[in-house]
């Protein structure tokens, strides 16, 4: 396995998960599906962000600040003292450039990517690739333009390791505190979407098998993923590729792209409860997420976007796909009834 800095998404898969985090390798084992819309992008590599830390003497500079400027008594409950030192950590990582060669090879990269997709300055998303999947942990920057921009999100994702939660954590389990997990980095071409979400191919209430729940809304799909507004739910049989609730949601605020960045808007007046997805557009969303359990052998947390540019059922492009957790057990039909009675008679 040849060992580089960065990867094409499409030259990768699950067995360089140790090498560019499980986010990149999985997205590039979904690319072999056949019939998969997935995004274009690269991979930076794990080690990548080792020999940056060492080639710009970061790694010496952080065990400095931490001699003098961390008790050795500090405990799991010092959060003020958690954020203090992870703001210094984080300043000494964003305040470097990176050396001359590396950022050849990203800036290389990144116009060959807006080269792949016919556009000067392609807007893309800088998201962080652990050797273990931590929703939300780390840094994700949407809507990056421009060579200095994506340079100095990398930094930025880098800088992340140093968070909050991953001092508390390295306290927590006695670990020093520079000896935080590396990160990869993923920088994918943004889909400019119309309605995004998530899709479990497993009911995570009931633990139905044959049932897929879809949760969207309109825009990016960083609203649904944080929970910030009350999303549209389909509820789909799987055996029957039929629609079999529709339950729409209060979506007061939606995630849209600007010139660079990205905010939330309000969502129109008369957009709020009507339906982000069409039945068609709901079918190609499981199949989509089908496809992904199918290859990697178990349920799946697939997130999606409706790409308005593409054409009808081939606008479902896939963004992410990890496996599906706290799925419950499902209860057999004996089971139900007893708990039925149960419930009857205490009450």
């Amino acid at each position: 396995m040849e060992d580089r800095e960065i990867y094409w998404l499409e030259e990768i898969g699950q067995e360089y998960s140790d090498i560019v985090g499980k986010k990149s390798a999985n997205l590039g084992e979904a690319l072999k599906v056949a019939g998969i819309q997935g995004p274009t992008g690269f991979a930076i590599s794990i080690k990548t962000c080792e020999k940056f830390l060492n080639e710009t003497g970061i790694d010496k500079e952080i065990q400095q600040y931490l001699r003098q400027n961390v008790p050795e008594g500090m405990g799991p409950a010092d959060l003020e003292q958690f954020e203090q030192v992870s703001l210094a950590l984080r300043n000494i990582v964003e305040s470097r450039r990176m050396p001359p060669a590396l950022k050849d090879t990203v800036t290389g990269y990144y116009r060959a990517l807006c080269d792949r997709c016919g556009a000067t300055d392609v807007a893309v998303s800088v998201r962080s690739a652990g050797f273990k999947s931590h929703p939300g942990q780390y840094e994700t920057c949407l809507n990056v333009k421009g060579t200095e921009q994506v340079l100095g999100k990398v930094l930025k994702v880098w800088s992340s390791i140093y968070n909050t939660r991953s001092i508390s954590a390295a306290v927590r389990q006695a670990m020093p505190v520079d000896k935080c997990p590396l990160l990869g980095v993923c920088i994918l071409k943004m889909v400019p979407a119309r309605a995004a979400g998530v899709c479990l191919t497993v009911h995570p209430v009931t633990g139905d098998e044959t049932k897929a729940l879809i949760e969207s809304n309109w825009g990016l799909g960083e609203s649904v993923v944080s929970g910030n507004v009350t999303p549209d739910k389909f509820v789909v049989d799987r055996s029957e590729r039929q629609v079999i609730e529709r339950t729409p949601g209060q979506k007061l605020k939606r995630v849209v792209m600007r010139d660079q960045g990205i905010s939330e808007e309000e969502v129109p007046t008369d957009e709020r409860g009507k339906l982000s997805l069409s039945d068609e557009e709901v079918i190609d969303i499981v199949v989509l997420a089908e496809k992904m359990e199918s290859h990697f052998g178990v349920p799946q947390d697939v997130e999606w976007a409706i790409d308005d540019s593409l054409p009808a059922r081939e606008n479902v492009v896939l963004l992410q796909a990890r496996p599906q957790v706290g799925i419950p057990e499902k209860k057999s039909a004996t089971d139900k009834i007893i708990d039925g009675m149960i419930r009857g008679f205490r009450s």
